[in-house]
């Protein structure tokens, strides 16, 4: 398989008055091209962190993280925009979807961002939500969509600009179980059509048997994973 992103010896260390809290240690771990990853832990383990660390939306303290062989931390802070909004999608437990505007134009707002078109991310958010069942509920404002369909949105948001990794943060964390089953399925889907990688931070151990990989993170120490580089 074609390495993805790799991380080598990451470490974060917070300060916390006079105190140093190590919250990720020497952590290194490859994804692959179009594979699914779940990284499981309790609260507190570090996951967020990570996925932080993994999206550039914050700095290790040590170590590197490389993107097609591009060393994310070398990039300034334009090119770190740049690489989010490109190449990187974003699910959030809380979908953190904007109130005032409708389905549509939630996940149509990555690529206007981007500049594109009105019309084009439109036409793209469009497609997006009929792959995720949602078609039909395009004109509707968050607070009248179920929680379920709140996180599909989320994910057709994450998606809309065709990411090479979809970073996931507890994207099953506040949906009952067979609405959690419903969004695993998605995701195999959509894997399966737009070869996209997912990394699955997640307490749901469930959830994570059923992806291609899963990795524990304890105490700040990733566990259970193939040695960095393998295949």
């Amino acid at each position: 398989m074609s390495e993805l992103l790799k991380c080598s010896h990451l470490n974060k260390i917070f300060n916390e008055g006079a105190n140093q809290v190590q919250v990720l240690k020497d952590v290194s771990f490859t994804i692959n091209k179009a594979e699914q990853v779940a990284i499981v832990g309790s609260s507190g383990s570090g996951k967020s962190t990570l996925l932080h660390l993994l999206g550039a939306l914050d700095k290790p303290t040590s170590g590197h993280v490389w993107f097609e062989q591009q060393d994310i931390f070398k990039f300034t802070a334009n090119q770190q925009a740049q690489f989010r909004n490109e190449s990187l999608g974003f699910v959030y437990q809380f979908h953190h979807l904007l109130p005032e505007f409708t389905a549509l134009e939630n996940v149509a707002m990555p690529l206007l961002i981007a500049k594109q078109s009105v019309k084009y991310a439109e036409q793209e958010a469009m497609a997006i939500l009929t792959k995720v069942g949602l078609h039909h509920r395009a004109k509707h404002k968050p607070a009248e969509l179920s929680g379920g369909e709140r996180q599909r949105v989320a994910i057709a948001r994450a998606l809309v600009n065709k990411p090479s990794l979809v970073l996931a943060d507890e994207p099953t964390g506040n949906l009952d179980h067979k609405t959690g089953e419903g969004i695993y399925h998605l995701l195999r889907e959509l894997q399966s059509q737009l070869k996209t990688s997912f990394v699955v931070v997640t307490h749901d151990t469930e959830l994570a048997s059923k992806l291609d990989r899963s990795m524990s993170l304890i105490d700040g120490v990733l566990q259970n994973t193939l040695p960095l580089g393998s295949d």
